[in-house]
């Protein structure tokens, strides 16, 4: 068996480029490491010897967002059944385990000196499903017909990739040709920025190309059904029975890196959601299930050897209207940052939900640094109380009693009502302050939110993309937050898009600090991930990864389920 780890990690440019300072600089020193490297014909990989026979190699899988209409993420997001189209498609990035960036689609690619384009050679070997070639075209068609068509993601290739024109072709002020990304030939592909984005290898793990001779030959409806659908992945749909279940094959077209263990994946309708899921996992009718809060307690004590858990980059905290009193104090912010003991809400209310966190830029994310931020962020009742009384609230006497806004979203309410409860509690027990939580319904809140209406929530924001900018970002002046600090502005508006990993974290410490001292808002916990998986299921994909987490995110999932087999058992 060919050991896929050590190959892997041979050419990861986050590895060997952005740990070493400028981007431009070690791609163009790698270039010709990964001309040599990733022209190796893709391998085809022999079963471990505790495999189940080839023809046993069958997951049984929960079909997520199984509502969605389409298997084409450059069609819809938002109503795509994206547990299909992960196995069908492949992105001209992906992520591994360990959050690297992974070259499906390209060989190798350029960056000019000032940071706006990128030219990707692609690899001339990929086909579609159906056996035609992947071409440059078909990623230029895919973003064609994206900003033409009115993408529900369209935000994502605007703001997190800055395309160059994306948001004026959208408003049909100039032609879609002018677009930033073109085919300079059949394998040759560019892409042009407004500005540098020095993380644009990883928002491309969202670019798919999109085959223009199916569309052409059935519309966007070529993705709506077995009979028509064409994939670039490395498993095939070959029956889908709506309602019921899908049925994936190993791909005989795919000659991408990774190539699977599996011969058959089926994604079962209806076990998705945990309180469908966990049953029929238990039943063996699905091999794994994610749990809510009720089943991790159960699983804790009688399945420990099949339950995992690991971040999701989704961060909590509370808010505050710094423009308005009470909170235009900051002596008010800081009195109750430091009577929030986030470490207890964690270990008690929370445990094993969730982990204690003290900055935007969360564990595991990168730009995490587990000191910065925490020294910052000490829990002292003595010093809040100082605090408070200097600001006119003894006591918390004369202090208004305010409401806690909490965003009214099932799948979030099992953390934030028990913290928005603790957090009630704990304000008054070492204040003397009054903050009742309250559910409120999406719009409202979110209006209130942006339009700055109301003085104090309790957020949660995850990841759209996975750089340090994505959360510094939020708090830039005339956002979301009620808060304003130009040296915070100017700070994180210099790192964005410097090229310089180390020069660009710099400046986001800076502003990390600022963050934290000004107390706009108090970072509470990020939501953990907690699921579970059979034994039997084995591979690198489901080994802990770089820091010790075994996991199966959305993320990493299609590496996940190319790197997994079924043992004998």
């Amino acid at each position: 068996m060919v050991e896929r780890r050590k190959w892997f990690t041979l050419y990861h440019p986050t590895v060997h480029c952005l740990q070493g300072g400028s981007i431009m600089r070690c791609t163009k020193k790698m270039l010709l490491l990964l001309a040599c490297v990733l022209m190796v014909p893709a391998v085809v990989y022999a079963l471990p010897p505790d495999a189940l026979p080839e023809s046993e190699q069958v997951l049984l899988y929960p079909l997520k967002l199984e509502s969605g209409t389409y298997m084409d993420y450059m069609k819809t997001i938002y109503n795509c059944i994206q547990g299909g189209a992960e196995l069908a498609h492949e992105a001209l990035m992906a992520f591994d385990k360990d959050l690297e960036v992974v070259p499906m689609g390209a060989e190798r690619w350029d960056v000019s000196d000032d940071g706006l384009t990128w030219t990707f050679h692609l690899r001339k070997e990929l086909t579609w499903s159906d056996g035609k070639a992947i071409t440059a075209h078909d990623y230029v068609f895919a973003l064609h017909r994206a900003v033409t068509q009115g993408y529900d993601f369209g935000w994502y290739w605007s703001f997190a990739a800055g395309l160059k024109n994306w948001n004026a072709v959208e408003k049909g002020e100039v032609a879609v040709e002018e677009l930033g990304i073109k085919a300079l030939d059949e394998y040759t592909l560019e892409i042009t920025t407004e500005v540098p984005k020095p993380y644009l290898l990883g928002v491309l793990t969202w670019l798919y190309p999109v085959p223009r001779h199916a569309v052409e030959a059935h519309g966007d409806e070529y993705a709506t059904q077995a009979e028509t659908m064409v994939g670039s992945g490395p498993f095939m749909i070959t029956e889908w029975v709506k309602g019921d279940h899908m049925t994936f094959v190993k791909n005989p077209n795919y000659k991408g890196l990774w190539q699977p263990y599996l011969e058959k994946i089926i994604l079962k309708y209806g076990t998705f959601e945990p309180e469908t899921g966990f049953p029929a996992y238990m039943n063996d009718e699905t091999y794994r299930s994610d749990l809510n809060p009720g089943q991790l307690a159960f699983a804790g004590q009688n399945l420990a050897d099949q339950l995992y858990s690991w971040p999701m980059f989704r961060v909590f905290y509370l808010s505050f209207d710094t423009t308005k009193p009470p909170f235009d104090d900051i002596r008010v912010r800081q009195a109750f940052h430091y009577a929030f003991n986030r470490e207890e809400l964690s270990s008690t209310i929370l445990k094993g939900m969730a982990s204690p966190e003290y900055s935007p830029l969360m564990s595991g994310f990168p730009g995490y640094d587990p000191e910065a931020a925490k020294s910052l962020s000490k829990y002292d009742p003595e010093q809040a109380k100082k605090l408070l009384a200097d600001a006119g609230y003894p006591e918390g006497k004369g202090f208004p009693e305010l409401e806690m806004w909490l965003r009214a979203e099932n799948q979030m309410h099992p953390w934030q009502k028990p913290a928005a409860s603790y957090i009630q509690a704990q304000f008054k027990e070492k204040l003397g302050v009054n903050m009742v939580p309250r559910v409120v319904e999406v719009k409202t809140f979110t209006d209130a939110l942006n339009q700055h209406t109301h003085p104090l929530f309790l957020l949660a924001y995850q990841f759209d993309y996975v750089d340090p900018s994505n959360f510094m970002d939020l708090f830039l002046s005339g956002g979301r937050h009620a808060w304003s600090n130009e040296e915070y502005d100017r700070l994180v508006h210099e790192a964005d898009p410097m090229t310089d990993e180390e020069a660009r974290l710099q400046k986001y410490r800076q502003a990390e600090k600022i963050l934290i001292e000004e107390n706009p808002a108090i970072f509470a916990f990020q939501q953990l991930y907690s699921a579970v998986w059979k034994p039997y299921v084995k591979g690198e994909g489901v080994e802990p990864n770089q820091k010790g987490v075994a996991s199966w995110g959305d993320m990493w999932g299609k590496y996940v389920m190319t790197h997994i087999y079924i043992a004998k058992h």
